[in-house]
């Protein structure tokens, strides 16, 4: 079995909320099919025989906007039965799952919950979900459930000019020191990705129009790692530290306060 730190998983793609310089695009609400369990079977059967994941994690976008949360939570286990199962919520959908709680306990997933931000309106909304957590922490007892200040380390991901996503000029070897997302492979559409920036920029390219930009040029001809490599190619793409892409990153992690992620604001 081939190990590495983590492994991530989108369950949805798509978000309630409207994070700017979200490291995964959620915040341009890109379309796109919800992963379905039969799906998600599929692409972690091309590897669950010979990955060993430390962590194994689902998230999005925002998860809890797929209907079959409980199922993909179950199907994680059968696959990474040895991995710590994690599942990234922003929390505003848990209580559409009162099975939830029971289903953490059977398979040992940890829930992590993200504040993104301080905004008052935002707060008030948020403290609905802390509530939620705490009664399922005093009716569970032994459950797993951390609320993470996800805001506290935010920073911005790529520039913005005249509306357009403009990226970094950084060098590869400094901009993945200062990367919070070197640990962070994605597995989507049955192939690895180094990270998200590179994972769904497909997505966002197509959302708002990017094709004429040739700076992003380096994102378009990256190669993902697929099914059919060998254990020693796998091996070296997980292994390979800064690449080209990631000079189109920053080399220095600048301090990005969003506004409030209840509203879609003009990007910036």
């Amino acid at each position: 079995m081939i190990e590495l730190p983590a492994l991530e998983y989108h369950v949805a793609h798509g978000c309630n909320l409207s994070c700017q310089q979200c490291s995964h695009y959620s915040n341009f609400h890109v379309a796109g099919k919800l992963p379905t369990v039969d799906t998600a079977d599929g692409e972690y059967s091309n590897w669950s025989h010979r990955l060993k994941p430390k962590r194994f994690a689902m998230l999005g976008g925002e998860p809890l906007l797929n209907p079959q949360v409980i199922g993909h939570i179950q199907l994680a286990r059968q696959h990474w039965s040895d991995s710590q199962l994690m599942f990234v919520t922003n929390g505003f959908f848990l209580h559409r799952f009162p099975d939830l709680p029971e289903v953490l306990l059977e398979t040992n997933c940890r829930l992590e919950v993200s504040q993104h931000g301080t905004h008052e309106a935002y707060v008030q909304r948020f403290r609905e979900v802390k509530r939620l957590v705490w009664r399922w922490r005093e009716k569970y007892p032994g459950i797993q459930i951390k609320i993470r200040q996800s805001h506290r380390g935010w920073m911005r991901q790529y520039n913005v000019e005249d509306g357009k996503l403009i990226p970094f000029d950084s060098k590869p070897a400094a901009a993945y020191r200062v990367c919070m997302q070197k640990t962070c492979t994605q597995l989507y559409r049955s192939m690895l990705w180094k990270c998200p920036a590179l994972a769904y920029f497909n997505q966002v390219e197509a959302k708002l129009k990017l094709h004429h930009l040739p700076a992003w040029q380096p994102f378009r001809d990256y190669q993902a790692c697929s099914a059919d490599a060998s254990d020693d190619d796998v091996r070296r793409f997980l292994q390979t530290k800064a690449i080209h892409q990631c000079g189109l990153c920053p080399s220095h992690r600048t301090k990005f306060v969003h506004s409030n992620p209840l509203q879609r604001s003009a990007l910036r």
